[in-house]
């Protein structure tokens, strides 16, 4: 009898903790999932912010280096109105002035420009070389200068010595100093400065006719044969003008100059 009473009394108890076994079973059965669920999050909002990194945009400026081997070389109209003479080289009126105007024209033409801070004439005289020794002279400042940094161009500018008859021309009457492109050829990649020099001298006579002379190469030969240009594929010199070019006209072919390397470019990342 006593045993009976019991079972019933265990029977009873049984029903009586059912529900709160039913309930408490669930949440222990779904703890772990739910502790999972919070520790993948921060791995879903990281890759939401890996997407919203922007890209490098496709119209980022190029970058240009400018240098000024023959930096003392002067315009014969420019230094008579600025000094009163009239000289072929000079420490303070010359070449290296157009900077500023370089780098305006061609950051309108999305190039960036920085300026090789080297007066090389300068430098030269004050230890003793000579004047065929000016790229040897500048070489190491180059080098150090291109290691700093990546440049889609090197533009060495020189004035030619040629008369205004050879170095000018007139379109839609102004007139504009022409210019002409040096390719050193006594270096294993010279083709690839030859090519973009052609691109450069090509696109410039689309814009004004035969405002380039062409491009010029030169050996040991014939010239200096390297010119600094095997330290970048698209590293050019470049003579603007002649002697006896005016200022103004020196400031137009600026503009067509700048103008045509952003569309060389452009045609050549577009091939």
């Amino acid at each position: 009898m006593r045993k009976t009473v019991q079972k019933a009394i265990s029977f009873y108890l049984f029903l009586f903790l059912l529900p709160i076994i039913f309930v408490k079973i669930p949440i222990l059965a779904f703890e772990p999932i739910v502790k999972e669920q919070v520790e993948t999050r921060p791995v879903a909002y990281a890759a939401n912010v890996t997407k919203e990194v922007p890209l490098k945009e496709e119209n980022a400026p190029l970058q240009a280096l400018l240098v000024f081997t023959h930096s003392h070389e002067a315009f014969h109209p420019i230094i008579k109105k600025e000094i009163g003479v009239i000289a072929n080289y000079h420490s303070s009126s010359n070449i290296t002035n157009i900077s500023d105007l370089v780098t305006k024209h061609f950051l309108l033409n999305n190039v960036e420009v920085d300026v090789l801070p080297f007066d090389n004439m300068t430098a030269m005289k004050n230890t003793n070389r000579q004047f065929h020794e000016a790229y040897s002279a500048i070489r190491p400042v180059l080098q150090k200068q291109l290691g700093t940094k990546s440049y889609d161009l090197v533009l060495d500018v020189h004035r030619d010595s040629a008369k205004h008859k050879v170095t000018t021309i007139t379109s839609n009457n102004e007139s504009y100093a022409r210019i002409a492109l040096v390719v050193g050829t006594e270096h294993p990649s010279y083709k690839m400065n030859e090519s973009y020099a052609q691109l450069i001298s090509q696109e410039m006579n689309r814009l004004i006719p035969n405002i380039s002379r062409g491009v010029i190469t030169k050996s040991k030969d014939s010239g200096n044969g390297i010119y600094n240009q095997d330290l970048s594929p698209h590293s050019i010199l470049i003579e603007l003008g002649g002697i006896e070019n005016t200022e103004e006209e020196i400031n137009r072919t600026i503009a067509v100059i700048a103008k045509a390397i952003s569309i060389a470019f452009e045609n050549t990342k577009a091939t």
